[in-house]
């Protein structure tokens, strides 16, 4: 696997949990590395985020990258545990369940060219 070569600007979206779920998907068009997503709410949240490859191959081949039920916590950060890199077509969809209806979700995915 290539090393990326440079850090692409930041993907960001937001979503206020009181009006609805967090369910953003990527639209890179290119290959990319996936490097880190960083989700900050603006309260101590009880919630499940799920992280998803969307791929490029259709929804047979889409994967779970991570699911994981935050209680009370206000930070989440996923790194992939290897080189996650993929090619043009293939999207990353993050969601965040709102069942708890507080707090603002700020999410920040930061990706490299390879």
């Amino acid at each position: 696997m290539g090393k990326s070569k440079f850090l692409k600007p930041d993907i960001t979206t937001s979503q206020n949990l009181a009006t609805g779920d967090l369910d953003y998907t990527t639209a890179i068009g290119r290959a990319f590395k996936l490097d880190q997503i960083v989700i900050h709410f603006s309260v101590a949240v009880t919630e499940t985020i799920t992280i998803t490859l969307d791929s490029k191959n259709g929804a047979n081949y889409d994967t779970v990258l991570r699911t994981v039920d935050l209680s009370a916590e206000q930070d989440f950060v996923f790194k992939p545990d290897f080189e996650a890199n993929y090619q043009a077509g293939d999207e990353i969809r993050v969601q965040c369940t709102n069942a708890n209806l507080t707090g603002v979700a700020y999410c920040t995915l930061k990706t490299s060219e390879i």
